[in-house]
């Protein structure tokens, strides 16, 4: 029985704390892992790193079969040195949480990107900061260690300097 039917095309339509809620009310997260990594080539290993975490546009699947929100977050780790910054090591992580859910629910993709920004990051980013700590070092960077995501930083408060268009990506400047 499909418990999550989702009403498409309304991804820009204003979305209320109350559709967030129901949402997180009608599930509960069962995993997180780390999906995909690429990495490399190391360039930069010098004490002074800078690091530049970007992260891509979230995705969302809802398997109906076992009735699983599937969220996909997408990260991009740069680190270099000030000396040759076109010079960086690259790692590219994917992260999925699962969310189960356990009731019907009716709601939009809007709510679903809004549950996404205000919930699903927060929920992985534990694992994000621990994975690019774990391959920083493994590839014999100094490990980054990310600071913690606080609701009024990203990805909650829009840069003033990038476009409508572009305010879902998000930047968090970090070095080492």
């Amino acid at each position: 029985m499909t418990l999550l039917r989702i009403r498409t095309g309304e991804k820009d339509t204003p979305v209320a704390a109350s559709d967030v809620a129901m949402i997180i009310g009608s599930t509960e997260p069962i995993e997180v892992r780390l999906d995909e990594v690429h990495a490399g080539p190391v360039q930069a290993a010098a004490n002074e790193m800078q690091v530049k975490l970007e992260r891509g546009d979230p995705g969302f699947a809802y398997i109906e079969e076992s009735n699983v929100l599937m969220v996909r977050l997408e990260h991009k780790v740069s680190c270099f040195t000030e000396a040759e910054p076109d010079s960086a090591t690259t790692l590219h992580l994917h992260h999925i949480v699962a969310f189960k859910v356990l009731q019907e629910l009716e709601t939009s993709e809007a709510a679903i990107g809004a549950f996404i920004e205000t919930n699903a990051y927060f929920i992985a980013y534990p694992y994000v900061r621990q994975s690019i700590t774990q391959l920083t070092a493994a590839l014999g960077l100094p490990p980054v260690v990310l600071g913690f995501m606080k609701r009024d930083e990203w990805p909650f408060q829009e840069d003033p300097s990038e476009s409508a268009s572009n305010s879902s990506q998000g930047a968090l400047e970090a070095s080492k």
